[in-house]
């Protein structure tokens, strides 16, 4: 009877202490959200990134040797489409390239290839904006494919210096925490005047 006493006079005392707390320092139901840091962003970026989620880039460029490289990589292969009683022939993914690459739209003339990446990346945030509603922000970030980890075949078919870009990651509050949501395009393709980066690195 006494451990249950002696238990009972503990949960009182945590309900006392709990409620003393709320009186000094305010209940967290009605504490005030903290705003986005520059941190916070980039471990919710990192975080959807992990899951293969919004780490999809798209990349143009002009390549005389891309296409050949890539077939001779087993990245893709040249195929014959017929759709609707047309046939024509265009470049598809191996399923070796499609565990490197997300798409392809690869031209014959060799200008104007369009790339969609998977990573891996380095990224750095450059500014945080308020957004159109008082619950949301605008995070602009730079990334480039992280060329120490990025794959062999993906490193000898595309140049380094083409695989790097700007985005504009929507963020928006939901209760006391901030959601990265979606990407908007940037209004300007470069990185905003006195703006302090953040890098992060994925692992």
């Amino acid at each position: 009877m006494r451990g249950i006493a002696d238990s009972e006079l503990k949960s009182f005392v945590a309900v006392i202490v709990m409620a003393a707390s709320c009186l000094t320092l305010g209940c967290s139901s009605n504490a005030a959200p903290s705003d986005l840091t520059a941190i916070t962003a980039s471990v919710l970026i990192s975080q959807r990134w992990s899951r293969d989620e919004l780490n999809h880039f798209a990349v143009s460029f002009h390549s005389d040797d891309l296409i050949e490289c890539g077939v001779k990589a087993d990245l893709w292969k040249l195929v014959e489409v017929t759709e609707r009683g047309y046939t024509w022939t265009t470049y598809q993914l191996t399923p070796k390239g499609s565990k490197i690459l997300f798409a392809i739209d690869l031209k014959g003339s060799g200008k104007g290839h369009e790339i969609t990446i998977r990573g891996p990346y380095r990224f750095e945030i450059t500014n945080i904006a308020p957004g159109s509603d008082p619950d949301t922000r605008r995070v602009d970030f730079r990334w480039e494919i992280d060329w120490d980890k990025a794959p062999p075949d993906l490193k000898t078919c595309l140049p380094k210096f083409e695989l790097s870009g700007y985005e504009v990651a929507t963020f928006k509050l939901s209760g006391l925490d901030w959601k990265f949501v979606s990407y908007s395009k940037p209004d300007d393709a470069s990185a905003p005047a006195g703006a302090t980066p953040v890098a992060v690195q994925l692992p």
